[in-house]
């Protein structure tokens, strides 16, 4: 699975880019919506991870640019603050969903899933002693 990330906090980008090729994904990172454009002309991405908050523009004010380069592509928007009605607006733009940092492990999965039901992460593999 080929995963673009969108996020302006270096920790929270490293974070996710980390766990996610630990999981088999591959992954392109990104700080700003004009990069993330430019390489989604380029490239074929199977899921976008898009921070609500970023300088210059925000995630559902930028969803109708991604959608329009990339109109299949499923993006879920991260935010520290959710509100009900933030998580409207969110779908409303067209995001699969919108998850509120810290991103669990199992929030981020069950976002995955519902996103894309086609494509899997690989699940962690239990030790056994």
């Amino acid at each position: 699975m080929r995963i673009i990330i969108i996020e302006d906090d270096y920790y929270t980008l490293q974070t996710l880019s980390r766990f996610l090729e630990t999981k088999g994904c591959s992954t392109q990172f990104h700080t700003t919506i004009a990069d993330a454009v430019r390489s989604l002309l380029a490239e074929e991405f199977d899921l976008m991870l898009l921070d609500y908050h970023l300088p210059g523009l925000n995630g559902t004010d930028a969803l109708p640019i991604i959608q329009e380069v990339s109109p299949r592509l499923p993006v879920i928007l991260m935010t520290h603050e959710t509100t009900r009605e933030d998580r409207e607006k969110a779908i409303r733009a067209g995001a699969s969903c919108l998850l509120k940092k810290p991103i669990t492990q199992r929030a981020l999965f069950q976002a995955i899933r519902s996103a894309r039901p086609s494509l899997q992460v690989n699940k962690a593999k239990k030790r056994r002693k």
